[in-house]
């Protein structure tokens, strides 16, 4: 399922004041691409993935799903949000039933589906365990299936690892590229970690400070599976990092005092300072 983002820009009014949040963005997502948004904090990403979901209108512009404009909410694009959005009252396998229940799919084929994704994630014999009785990482993998059951062409995930421990960040990192790459899902991922970004995408997307603009676009022309100590992926992110800094900075100083320096503060690193780095 191909999406198109056409000249697409959204502004929030409140009280006082008009923001910005996205200005002209113009991409497209081919079926079956693994996609990441990658920029600073405020410049928009949550809210363009937002509208792709059919979540929030644009202001301007349009989103094309197969050609046809959207309208709203879709089953061909399940959510998965940073929060597992959970209901602590119900058991796994209910949580991961619960879309397809309310689509109306009978009893014993959402048993079936919950049962095949369950395994896909490896939480079978979490089944009947309570929401409580997880951990983080474990709630994340059932809002995985559940949004996988779905059978939607297209994935949407808004900084799903962002909150959780870096072991087991890397853990549903690699099992979600898997499953990406079982399932040949289109999927478009947010996130603010670069190395993550390299990690799973086949394009990286970086975006500009406020208002949000697409500064430049990363092809990652690496094999799969990836791992996390391959020099070629450690290359790709210090290229990202580079082009992310100017953008980073400009989000800093309007927080900070004029006088505040990525250098100085050591928020990122300068990828020229490690150049022959463990030649």
């Amino acid at each position: 399922m191909s999406i198109v983002v056409e000249n697409v820009s959204k502004q929030f009014i409140t009280k006082h004041n008009m923001t910005h949040t996205l200005e002209k963005i113009n991409l497209e997502f081919k079926t079956g691409e693994f996609v990441c948004i990658l920029g600073p904090s405020g410049c928009g990403k949550s809210t363009l993935l937002n509208i792709i979901a059919g979540l929030e209108k644009t202001t301007k512009g349009r989103i094309l799903v197969n050609g046809k404009e959207i309208k709203g909410a879709g089953s061909d694009r399940a959510v998965m949000f940073q929060e597992s959005a959970l209901f602590p009252w119900l058991r796994v396998i209910d949580n991961v039933e619960f879309g397809m229940k309310m689509a109306g799919i009978s009893k014993e084929e959402r048993r079936e589906k919950a049962l095949k994704y369950l395994k896909m994630v490896h939480l079978t014999k979490f089944q009947n365990s309570f929401i409580h009785e997880l951990s983080g990482g474990m709630k994340q993998r059932v809002a995985l299936a559940r949004a996988l059951t779905l059978d939607s062409e297209v994935l949407l995930m808004d900084e799903p690892f962002a909150s959780l421990d870096s072991q087991t960040k890397s853990i549903l990192q690699y099992e979600l590229q898997k499953i990406w790459l079982e399932t040949g899902k289109t999927i478009i991922f947010i996130t603010h970690n670069v190395e993550e970004s390299v990690f799973l995408a086949d394009r990286v997307i970086v975006m500009s400070a406020n208002p949000g603009t697409v500064k430049t676009e990363f092809r990652i022309q690496l094999g799969r599976p990836r791992r996390s100590e391959n020099l070629d992926l450690a290359y790709m992110v210090a290229a990202i990092m580079k082009e992310l800094k100017e953008e980073v900075e400009k989000v800093a100083k309007a927080e900070y005092d004029n006088d505040w320096s990525i250098e100085e503060n050591i928020l990122l690193p300068n990828s020229d300072n490690y150049m022959g780095d463990g030649l």
